[in-house]
């Protein structure tokens, strides 16, 4: 029922995700004309006037023009390397990506999930994925929650930061971070399915690290970084889940909720079963979907912060939400059940 109403009923983003990602649909003559109606959207035609002006030098910011944005926000749509209209404005992207990859750096790990999720055939791309994996796999099989140093070790702390914990270097220092990033679970869900089973179980012990209580006590944002001889910096880029285990819901988090409801070892989790269960609140009598309007924001910030929700309905008609919360959370029961 809500399916074929939300074929029905949505714009061609959804209608074009539903097919691929919900029906399976294997008509290629239907998926392509389909394609040919999401390019035909103004917002389309926005976000891939942001990848045409795109600087290959700014890869990490909240504003939409940085790249960790524009590649997300245009994969949302369906669109990513192999869309004529999408590769075509990424002719430098391969070259100057390829550079970049061959150096440590908070750069790449920021930027190789979304070269991964559009699909980019970068030379070494999936090797990178896997050495970060391990690199955060041989932290995080300790389930050790023990991050912080004692603050009374370190002088001339900035006063802006003296009320937050000195990270241990040893656990994050300089461009080899071992703890688990907001951008390692975008690389994490896309690389799952491409790698071996032995990687997989890694991965998999990643997500039980970042879904248990213990990770939850963790400050959000992590703390400060120490640099010798004496710079400190704010890390953030934490990843905690949306829900946690005393259903102290807080601000609901659906986009992170769905990159969870990538893994099975989450999926399996009373966690997301509560985050399920909370969800079916927003039901209709139709068998639909009603969110908040604010679970779905759609502004200028972050896209791994669940600031890009949009899908290209029409926001000034009221069944807009609708549509979108019924996308949504068909997402998250067809990996749940």
């Amino acid at each position: 029922m809500a399916l074929e109403w939300l074929m029905a009923k949505a714009a061609p983003v959804i209608r074009y995700r539903t097919q691929i990602e919900l029906i399976n649909e294997c008509d290629k003559g239907l998926l392509e004309d389909t394609l040919s109606d999401i390019l035909a959207l103004p917002q389309s035609q926005n976000r891939l006037s942001l990848l045409r002006n795109l600087n290959y030098n700014r890869v990490h910011g909240s504003d939409s023009t940085y790249l960790e944005n524009v590649l997300p926000m245009l994969s949302d749509y369906g669109l990513h390397y192999g869309v004529i209209a999408f590769q075509h404005e990424t002719n430098c992207i391969l070259e100057i990506s390829e550079g970049f990859l061959k150096y440590h750096n908070y750069d790449k790990i920021i930027a190789a999930p979304f070269l991964f999720r559009s699909k980019f055939p970068i030379d070494g791309l999936l090797d990178f994925a896997c050495e970060r994996i391990k690199t955060v796999y041989d932290f995080t099989r300790h389930m050790n929650f023990d991050i912080y140093d004692d603050v009374a070790d370190y002088s001339g702390v900035p006063r802006p930061f003296q009320n937050r914990p000195v990270i241990k270097p040893d656990i994050a220092c300089g461009d080899m971070c071992r703890l688990p990033l907001i951008y390692d679970i975008v690389m994490l869900a896309e690389a799952y399915n491409s790698v071996s089973n032995e990687i997989q179980d890694k991965i998999d012990n990643i997500i039980n690290y970042v879904v248990s209580p213990g990770y939850d006590a963790i400050l959000d944002g992590y703390g400060i970084l120490y640099t010798p001889p004496r710079k400190y910096y704010s890390m953030g880029w934490d990843c905690k889940k949306p829900f946690n285990d005393n259903q102290d819901y807080g601000y609901p988090n659906i986009h992170r909720l769905l990159l969870y409801s990538c893994f099975p070892s989450a999926v399996k989790t009373k966690w997301f079963q509560n985050s399920i269960d909370f969800l079916t609140q927003f039901k209709t009598s139709c068998g639909t979907y009603s969110f908040p309007r604010e679970y779905l924001i759609e502004k200028n910030s972050n896209w791994v912060l669940g600031a890009h929700m949009s899908l290209a309905e029409n926001r000034r008609k009221r069944e807009y939400g609708e549509i979108e919360s019924t996308f949504y959370m068909l997402k998250l029961l067809s990996c749940w059940r």
